[in-house]
């Protein structure tokens, strides 16, 4: 069941060891995690209780053990606080571990220990919290992993709550009802039921009947959107299609043909006996999707409106980064995920495959990429890729662990071809690259044992001797690869051609490649003998300008295997010299109230293809709400699905913004942001979302953080502007609202359902109540959802009572949000006294 209670979800992993059973009955530890404040000291640390408790038969020795684990990401940890009985060290990222000092005395059965944690960084979620807790045994020179049993405690309502000057509103149910009681249930038109919203719809007074249809008139040039009209209207309707060259029955034709200056503009036309789509091949797939999408789901009549539709989109690029590094999606899911971006016409998986934390892409050049860098366990060399984000001593299969063989991935380019999805690979560099650089190191040492030394040196990509001291931003001091030998280029050289070698394989052209370009920490390389002789030699002055070095030899290589380069802007804002060129950047840094709000506004009048991939509005990463129990991120802000529906890409300072610790940054205070130049809208070639991994451990993860937040992203991205040329901040709103309850009516009434019966997860938001003198009222954020409610003795399910008008409580329910398969939202309990949850 696709059911998402965070705050009734509690974590135990049950005792298991690789010792024997014997063995592992004397070593049973709990571990129990209780966050306590966010403003512990004049350093504002948050701190939390680490509790570890030996409820075994003997006795935890003295000092022949040490305990790992993760604590939240892109944080520190003050070690100076770590108690009187433990030393803490940061080993690199966000792993750490914890080894007895001398003063520790051992722990006897019932005998427990806190471990304080001081943190710089708020934890105000429970996707915050310290995880992946495993111990290792020093057994003489034998190690035995132990994982303890792990719980951690509530975190109350009160606790979001950043510093003492954050004054962000919390959701409550209250709130909730509030903002929905500003929408109402309309009936759905044809164009109402299509996201993204159609460029113009025509209605007609009659219908067809579906089941009528009996054939597909297509060209053998279009035999594959044919054979994908084919799968989608049997997936609908149980009814396989006939695909022929001239129909003789009631027909769905495909014409191809010009419709407008766009090749991915489509007309459909909906007749009383047959359907027409025509447009060329990129467009024909889009008038296939808006078809399907007005085919019947679950309980709706075979019959729909007769229509004349015309539609092409708003931007050329509408994207969707996926990290599969930090943790891993099986090719199952990739292709699920691919197949509900084609519906929504999204035309661009940017697939971010390498990052410090894992490499998950077999190149047959490079095994060792994968070897060292596809499993995260236990680090036993100097080239091990360490644990993350609680994947613990062996990781774990499918989330911290697995990789695509090209195999896999040839299969998820050619799937995604047929729905018109272009697939652009990252390779993240010349930071976040641990994982290269010690696949290459072990590669190099390897075949040194073997005396293959000239071929060792082929890909080194660092300096031995640089004794730089650096921390990146999630905390890594190993992972910038040296700009200044040559061995660099030839490894990025190399790892082109070896895509290039999968794509055609595929038989797709390999068009564009991302390098990454962020995050490059500072004090990278100012301690490396080869650099400081490189520069010498070079006549560059300065770290920066070997920055623009890099750069520009980047370009220079995407340049020479005929591909066009696309970064993340960061490369720009201390590398000097790169053109415009065969770039493309994704400006993300927007964040409200910190001046970076215009750089990708700048950076497109510059003359710079824009990507906005803006982490205020389109970081799916970024929590839903405020709420404890809403998983996710919040450096960048909140982003529910309104927030990402407002997204104004090419409006910014038209409408104010709220602030991440409250209060918001007005028009007015923007009147002196850069605005888009003529020149620079022509070169804001599309939007992207973006979805960060670090919180992910299932596919029902990812898909909670997607759906429905990507029926938005799909409809800024495709749809007209909601902006009309002279509105003001609040006419933009107006017609926001406006817009906001049709879009919001389609997600209820029909999208969740649609998204059910393909099997995706989502999130149903919890429904919003109003309790006055023991009346309940209840309402939903997506009007269509039932309310359904039960006795707290009673099981609360698609067959509980629906809730349809206020009613008079004189006990505690429980209550929900559903759709029309069983499916629900957070389930709240009300009564008379207080929420209990």
């Amino acid at each position: 069941m696709r059911t998402f209670n965070y705050l009734l979800f509690i974590v135990f992993l049950g005792l298991s060891s690789c010792v024997s059973t014997k063995e592992k009955s004397t070593k049973d530890i709990t571990i129990h995690w209780k966050q306590r404040t966010n403003e512990a000291n004049d350093k504002h640390e948050s701190f939390a209780e680490l509790t570890i408790k030996n409820v075994g038969k003997q006795k935890l020795d003295k000092g022949n053990w040490e305990l790992y684990f993760n604590n939240k990401p892109c944080t520190k940890l003050n070690a100076d606080l770590a108690g009187k009985d433990v030393d803490i060290q940061n080993i690199n990222g966000d792993f750490f571990k914890i080894t007895p000092k001398q003063s520790f005395k051992g722990l006897a059965t019932g005998d427990s220990i806190i471990v304080p944690l001081y943190t710089n960084s708020a934890v105000i979620k429970y996707t915050d919290r310290a995880q992946g807790f495993y111990f290792v045994f020093n057994n003489g020179n034998k190690k035995e992993f132990y994982t303890p049993s792990y719980s951690y405690s509530d975190l109350e309502p009160g606790m979001a709550k950043i510093s003492d000057t954050d004054t962000y509103e919390v959701e409550t149910k209250e709130i909730r009802y509030e903002k929905n009681s500003k929408l109402s249930q309309i009936e759905l038109t044809t164009a109402h039921k299509i996201i993204p919203s159609p460029f113009k719809v025509t209605e007609g007074k009659s219908s067809i009947d579906i089941t009528a249809l009996k054939q597909i008139e297509a060209s053998a040039k279009l035999t594959r959107q044919a054979k994908l009209l084919q799968s989608y209207f049997k997936d609908a309707t149980g009814v396989e299609l006939e695909v022929v060259a001239k129909a003789t029955q009631n027909a769905i034709e495909l014409k191809e043909k010009k419709v407008n200056a766009s090749e991915q503009a489509y007309t459909l036309n909906i007749n009383e006996n047959n359907i027409e789509i025509s447009g060329q091949e990129k467009g024909l797939v889009y008038g296939i999707q808006t078809l399907r999408g007005l085919l019947p789901i679950k309980g709706e009549s075979n019959k729909i409106k007769t229509a004349k539709i015309q539609d092409q989109p708003r931007f050329e690029y509408r994207g969707l980064m996926l990290d599969v590094a930090r943790n891993f999606q099986t090719k199952e899911t990739i292709l699920n995920l691919l197949d509900v971006m084609s519906f929504y016409k999204m035309n661009t998986l940017h697939f971010h495959l390498t990052d410090d934390e894992g490499w998950r892409i077999e190149l047959k050049k490079f095994p060792e990429l994968t070897e060292i860098g596809s499993i995260r366990k236990h680090p036993t060399s100097e080239y091990s890729n360490y644990p993350a984000y609680g994947s613990g001593a062996e990781g774990i299969e499918n989330v911290s662990n697995g990789y695509y063989s090209v195999e896999d991935y040839v299969e998820i380019l050619r799937f995604a071809d047929e729905r018109n999805i272009t697939i652009i690979p990252e390779v993240d560099l010349p930071g976040h690259a641990r994982i290269a650089i010690n696949a290459m190191k072990f590669r190099a040492d390897n075949l040194r044992k073997v005396e293959k030394n000239a071929e060792a040196d082929k890909y080194i990509l660092h300096d031995p001797n640089d004794e730089s001291e650096y921390s990146s931003v999630q905390g890594f001091n190993d992972n910038t690869i040296c700009p200044c030998q040559e061995s660099s280029y030839t490894f990025i050289d190399d790892l082109i051609g070896e895509f290039r070698s999968i794509y055609e394989q595929a038989g797709i052209p390999l068009e564009t490649m991302h390098l990454g370009g962020d995050e490059v920490a500072h004090g990278v390389w100012e301690k490396s003998p080869l650099c400081q002789e490189f520069m010498k030699e070079n006549g560059i002055d300065n770290i920066n300008e070997l920055k623009g070095f890099y750069a520009v030899k980047l370009a220079e290589i995407a340049k020479s295997n005929q591909i066009k380069l696309q970064l993340w802007d960061d490369i720009l804002h201390h590398a000097e010299g790169m053109s415009p060129e065969n770039l493309t950047l994704n400006a993300w840094d927007n964040s409200w109230g910190t001046g970076t709000e215009d750089f990708g506004y700048k950076r497109a009048n510059e003359g710079y293809d824009v990507i906005l991939t803006s982490v205020s509005s389109l970081y799916f990463d970024m929590a839903y709400t405020k709420e404890v129990n809403e998983p996710g991120f919040y450096w960048g802000d909140y982003n529910d699905t309104r927030n990402i529906f407002n997204y104004l890409p090419t409006n910014f300072f038209e409408v104010s913004h709220k602030l991440r610790l409250g209060g918001e940054l007005t028009v007015a205070e923007m009147k002196d942001k850069e605005r888009l130049t003529a020149k620079g809208l022509s070169h804001i070639k599309g939007i992207q979302g973006a979805l960060w991994a670090e919180t992910l451990k299932s596919p029902q993860d990812a898909e909670y953080l997607l759906y429905p937040k990507l029926m938005a992203l799909g409809e800024r991205a495709w749809a007209k502007s909601p902006v009309r040329k002279g509105d003001k901040e609040k006419a933009i709103f107006k017609n926001l609202d406006q817009q906001w309850n049709v879009f919001a009516n389609a997600v209820g009434q029909r999208e969740f359902n649609r998204l059910a019966s393909w099997g995706r997860h989502f999130r149903i938001p919890p429904v919003g109540t109003e309790l006055k003198d023991g009346v309940l009222k209840v309402n939903v954020a997506f009007p269509g959802l039932e309310i359904r409610y039960a006795s707290v003795k009673d099981t609360l399910d698609n067959n509980s009572k629906e809730f349809t008008s206020p009613m008079k409580i004189d006990g505690a329910i429980q209550i929900a949000a559903f759709d029309e398969f069983g499916n629900h939202g957070r389930v709240q309990v009300i009564s008379l006294d207080k929420e209990i949850i």
